[in-house]
């Protein structure tokens, strides 16, 4: 066998080293799916402190999971799960439906609609987890009035750290109350097919394959639409869309303060699909919603992140709607405890915080007001 000289030897171990340095700076890639293998947009990709690694776009993909060995992946529509990065094929991450069985609702002529929401809110700076809140939010549409929104009160819990003191769970419920009572309700894909919805964003939905439908704003892809196990499951570049509202509508200041702060907004909402012969409103049909805001918020790059599910709804009078609102005011008096969420999570198949998240919220509450 024939022997490489030492010029050989630093030369092959040269290219070698040159191998390694391109790998790591390529990363290691990922792809978040379904069990129909539709790629998953918009799932939060975390390291097992609990540390924000990134989020997947709008293919399922995250272009490097920053040497992590393991990671955590979590989506409001989908099981959490702890993925080993070797064990991996082609990086390709299958995702478990999260189906939580929430029950029929048969109209009925009585004046409200209630809706109880069970919500999740994080903010991270930076990569940091740095302020938690959960809870119920019970609240009644008139249906005479189009559904307005009457949001009565709510219980939840809060950890923060010292540096997110001013920005905690009155935050966070302020941003749910403000989605409960602003939201159209109306599913994103009809939205977009209504005389304002073409005003405003003048997208397109374009047929992929079946039951796979792409979202288009001038010929870019900024959104897909699943139906799914029995759900219509739609993804949108909320920020894009914006920005180009702003942009055909001349509204330059919006635009320009939106690209000042870098905002990113990216929305995700899952709805029971309709019967034909179904004249529920849309809101009696809404299951699942994610916000994901990210902007420069002058200490670091601020992510919020929010979850909210309806556990419970029915059409009811205004007795009713009292009673269980005592019965809720029995249970959860005051802040709730982690104990509390768990327990009422559990009782609505919501999934558990993953372990990473779960620990890297009792850090925060162990070192409030120190």
């Amino acid at each position: 066998m024939m022997q490489m000289g030492y010029g050989m030897k630093k030369f092959v171990m040269m290219v070698a080293a040159a191998m390694m340095v391109a790998l790591h700076i390529q990363g290691q890639a990922i792809q978040t799916v379904d069990s129909e293998g539709n790629a998953i947009p918009l799932v939060t990709v975390l390291d097992m402190d609990g540390n924000m690694i990134g989020t997947t776009n709008i293919n399922g993909e995250l272009a490097d999971v920053k040497g992590a060995a393991k990671i955590t992946v979590t989506h409001v529509a989908y099981k959490p799960q702890i993925v080993t990065i070797a064990s991996l094929q082609n990086g390709r991450v299958t995702m478990e439906d999260l189906d939580y069985g929430l029950k029929e609702i048969v109209i009925t002529p009585k004046p409200y609609l209630y809706v109880e929401y069970y919500f999740r809110g994080f903010r991270y700076i930076g990569d940091s987890l740095r302020a938690y809140g959960a809870g119920i939010y019970p609240a009644i549409f008139d249906v005479k009035k189009h559904y307005e929104a009457d949001t009565r009160t709510h219980w939840s819990y809060g950890a923060f750290s010292n540096k997110a003191k001013s920005w905690h769970g009155v935050h966070i419920v302020n941003r749910v109350k403000s989605w409960i009572k602003g939201s159209s309700h109306m599913s994103i894909e009809k939205f977009l097919t209504t005389e304002k919805g073409k005003e405003k964003y003048n997208a397109s939905i374009v047929e992929e394959k079946p039951n796979v439908w792409r979202v288009e704003i001038s010929n870019e892809v900024v959104g897909q639409i699943v139906h799914s196990n029995g759900q219509s499951r739609a993804t949108l570049d909320g920020s894009r869309m914006q920005m180009y509202s702003n942009e055909i509508h001349g509204e330059t200041k919006m635009l320009e303060k939106r690209q000042k702060m870098d905002y990113k907004y990216q929305y995700a909402e899952i709805f029971k699909l309709a019967d034909e012969d179904n004249e529920l409103p849309d809101i009696a049909r809404h299951q699942m919603t994610m916000d994901h805001w990210e902007y420069n918020g002058g200490k670091g790059r601020d992510i919020e992140i929010y979850y909210i599910y309806t556990v419970d709804h029915g059409f009811v009078d205004a007795a009713t709607f009292k009673a269980r609102s005592k019965e809720l005011n029995g249970n959860y008096v005051g802040n709730m405890t982690l104990e509390d969420l768990q327990k009422y999570e559990a009782s609505h198949n919501i999934p558990p915080l993953a372990p990473a998240q779960l620990e890297a919220i009792k850090a925060l509450k162990k070192g409030q007001g120190k």
